[in-house]
């Protein structure tokens, strides 16, 4: 599955015109209250609601993110940094909703080692994660190799390489057993390093299915 990450209201018509299942809304670029967001989107169009760290609260984001819960939310993405008080409010509030919970790890400068994500990854379970994502900056083929192997480790989980070296990582995800990967709305439309447009990954897994 394809999730296409929105950074601008301005996207979302398009992206739902090109038929996708699952869109992220990055709430700390869109900066518009989730009910004027959520009034466009169709039934049947699943959604990961995310506030990154910015210059809102957090009081603030967790408002933000507990009323797009409300309004139907798929999933919310909590970074695995947040205060403990962040995490459980969330969380608290999403097994109400009945909303899927993804714990996130961003590193923008390295891949850290296998036993360092691995420990990543068990921590975003225990901190309450139905979903562990892990994005962090390739920089060379060992680290991609690391990347991909932590697929062996139990538990849904969604693993991306960030920049230009970690491109392969987003193409394979799907088959490795990745909930899903991202994908841009379109060209120059990125919200992280690396990613490919959802016209891009859609033409390569064309190619993929018919070979």
């Amino acid at each position: 599955m394809i999730c296409v990450s929105i950074a601008h209201i301005e996207q979302l018509p398009s992206v739902i015109h090109q038929d996708v299942e699952l869109i992220e809304l990055r709430l700390d670029l869109i900066r518009l209250d989730p009910s004027l967001i959520f009034s466009q989107i169709p039934g049947g169009v699943k959604t990961i609601v995310t506030c990154r760290p910015c210059d809102l609260s957090e009081t603030e984001r967790s408002t933000w993110l507990m009323t797009s819960m409300d309004l139907g939310a798929t999933f919310i993405d909590i970074e695995i940094e947040s205060s403990d008080a962040h995490v459980s409010q969330l969380i608290s509030h999403a097994r109400k909703c009945q909303t899927g919970v993804i714990i996130s790890y961003h590193n923008f400068e390295e891949t850290p080692d296998r036993t360092e994500m691995t420990d990543i990854i068990t921590q975003c379970y225990e901190r309450g994660g139905d979903v562990a994502k892990l994005a962090t900056q390739v920089n060379s083929k060992k680290d991609l190799r690391s990347l991909v192997s932590l697929y062996d480790i139990p538990g849904r989980k969604v693993i991306v390489g960030m920049g230009r070296e970690g491109r392969i990582t987003r193409i394979m995800a799907p088959h490795l057993g990745a909930e899903f990967t991202f994908a841009a709305a379109g060209d120059g439309s990125e919200t992280a390093p690396g990613q490919l447009s959802v016209n891009q990954l859609k033409e390569i897994y064309k190619v993929i299915n018919e070979s």
